[in-house]
């Protein structure tokens, strides 16, 4: 533990002087993350901020800020984050790639929570399950650009098949399931 704290104040040292050092930041997060008792990422993203009010086109300090809010399961704050990274970089795959994820995720956590409640209602249930499904709806376009970047992609064509099979009932969703299922199964007849 004595090492963690040397390696925390090192890292720390350096995060002043070199504020958009993104290598500082992906040690600081591991650290903040993975090692328990090192402190508050949120410390982080107020460190982060500190630096974005002087740099704030900075895209590596918006995707570590998206990492960070995402380690922490705000995520609506790391699509925002994200959001920031692919308006600076549109062609970057990664910032493409980890907005429909983050949507991905948003939704999963919405729908384990309607799945735990109590409805009196089916209609009250459909309402919740459509607001879900909206945001499962919001990850299809940053997939398919991320594929559009990286193509046969593995990660992007499997989830744009799960995302399309669960929303089939939408318009034009099982003719995008049946093309991403199709392009699945050729991958991984590749592979």
């Amino acid at each position: 533990a004595a090492n963690v704290m040397k390696a925390k104040d090192v890292l720390l040292k350096g995060l002043e002087k070199f504020p958009k050092n993104s290598r500082i930041l992906e040690g600081l997060m591991q650290l903040y993350t993975t090692e328990e008792g090192v402190g508050d990422p949120a410390d982080l993203v107020g460190m982060i901020d500190k630096s974005l009010e002087s740099d704030s086109d900075n895209v590596d300090l918006w995707f570590g800020r998206g990492r960070i809010f995402y380690a922490l399961k705000d995520y609506d704050q790391s699509i925002e984050s994200f959001k920031k990274v692919v308006e600076l970089k549109p062609d970057l795959y990664e910032g493409n790639y980890f907005l429909g994820v983050f949507y991905t995720i948003k939704a999963e956590e919405l729908l384990s929570e309607l799945n735990s409640k109590q409805y009196s209602s089916q209609a009250a249930y459909d309402a919740d399950l459509k607001e879900v499904n909206a945001i499962y709806m919001e990850a299809i376009p940053w997939l398919e650009k991320a594929l559009e970047l990286k193509p046969e992609d593995p990660s992007s064509v499997e989830l744009l098949k799960s995302i399309c099979f669960r929303l089939r009932d939408e318009e034009g969703m099982m003719d995008k399931y049946t093309k991403y299922n199709e392009m699945f199964k050729k991958i991984q007849g590749q592979q």
